[in-house]
């Protein structure tokens, strides 16, 4: 309850240390580990969201909103088998200083939503940064100071509403999953997740290495059985446990995402290649690979679904493939003068509203 708070954190702390190196332009995927987590949740620090007699932002009269301390937060995700929790209230970053914050044995990773034109989720923010009069100047020094102390900037639910900056500010990774997909427009949800896949893709075609991720979006505890940390997930591929590590793997989209948590049975999606052609498939999403490098994906725990690929202007490369077993491999190429590529994971063929997962996306360059 917000009876607990802590003090605010003091102000001027950055994000992380400013020397932390991001690599951008990734080479092969190293020998790291995949680890699960949910990167929009809020908690009672949101203004959406009541906590009781003791909220500061949000009156009773909007009882019906009650949501979930920091605890309660971590405590499910722990619960659920996820590894870090991105706590992302409204221009707030109260909930760092919680007692609850990283606990339950997951990782916290500080941010915090920001309402421009549009919304934005300010990864690794530990403080609220100036966002001017919102114009794309503003927000593009704002930004600027954001990856300078190490964070990552991500467009959320693009769609709903309308990320007003389109492609003048280039964002680090996009929301293209936000709450559960069948929630979908016109009800009970206008957050348009098919149009967030096409704003992503936009980027990719012009070129730009742009991670895909997914949030749950929670606010309410009378939702969680359907749409609590880790529905859907985001899985990032990190060479260290920490928010650092998680930021890395953002920033050189190192993602995938799952329509549940590990601990309620979500499967999971990779694509990888064989850059050197020794048939160990070292390269992931967010690398680069020459044209006619062999690829492939591995489906595991989705049997009986429809794998499909997509490529350059979201256009499908080849026919839909049947995921025969829990744990299944399908081996592909592209042809001459594919840019990128994608896989997702669908219930039933082309129906995206039961997609079980997806990935980011892998690149393909001279």
């Amino acid at each position: 309850m917000r009876l607990l708070r802590t003090p605010a954190a003091a102000k001027g702390a950055g994000v992380l240390a400013a020397a932390t190196v991001v690599l951008l332009m990734a080479g092969p995927a190293r020998a790291d580990e995949w680890v699960a987590g949910d990167l929009h949740v809020h908690t009672t620090y949101s203004h959406d969201s009541y906590g009781g007699p003791g909220d500061d932002n949000t009156g009773p009269e909007e009882a019906y909103t009650v949501g979930n301390s920091v605890a309660t937060d971590f405590a499910l995700a722990g619960v659920r088998g996820l590894d870090f929790l991105a706590i992302s209230d409204h221009n707030d970053v109260r909930s760092q200083s919680d007692p609850g914050f990283g606990s339950a044995g997951v990782i916290g990773l500080p941010a915090y939503e920001n309402s421009l034109q549009g919304h934005a989720q300010m990864l690794g923010a530990r403080r609220v940064y100036d966002s001017g009069d919102k114009s794309t100047g503003a927000v593009r020094t704002m930004v600027d100071a954001l990856r300078a102390d190490g964070g990552a900037f991500q467009a959320n639910h693009p769609a709903d509403p309308v990320f007003g900056y389109g492609y003048d500010i280039r964002p680090d990774t996009v929301e293209v999953w936000n709450l559960p997909r069948i929630y979908q427009p016109p009800l009970p949800s206008a957050s348009d997740n098919d149009e967030a896949i096409r704003y992503w893709e936009g980027w990719l075609d012009r070129g730009e290495r742009v991670a895909a991720t997914g949030g749950s979006d929670s606010h309410f505890a009378g939702t969680l059985a359907i749409q609590g940390p880790g529905q859907p997930t985001t899985w990032v591929q990190v060479a260290e446990r920490t928010p650092a590590g998680l930021l890395a793997g953002l920033r050189a989209g190192r993602t995938f995402i799952s329509h549940q948590p590990p601990g309620l049975g979500g499967p999971r999606v990779l694509l990888e290649a064989d850059a050197d052609r020794d048939g160990a498939y070292e390269a992931t999403v967010g690398d680069t690979v020459a044209p006619g490098t062999p690829l492939r994906v591995r489906v595991l725990g989705a049997p009986g679904a429809k794998l499909e690929l997509y490529s350059d202007g979201g256009s499908r490369a080849g026919t839909p493939v049947p995921v025969t077993g829990p744990s299944f491999e399908h081996r592909f190429t592209l042809p001459a003068g594919a840019g990128w590529v994608r896989a997702e994971v669908n219930g039933l063929e082309g129906n995206r509203t039961l997609m079980l997962g997806m990935t980011s996306a892998l690149f393909l360059r001279p």
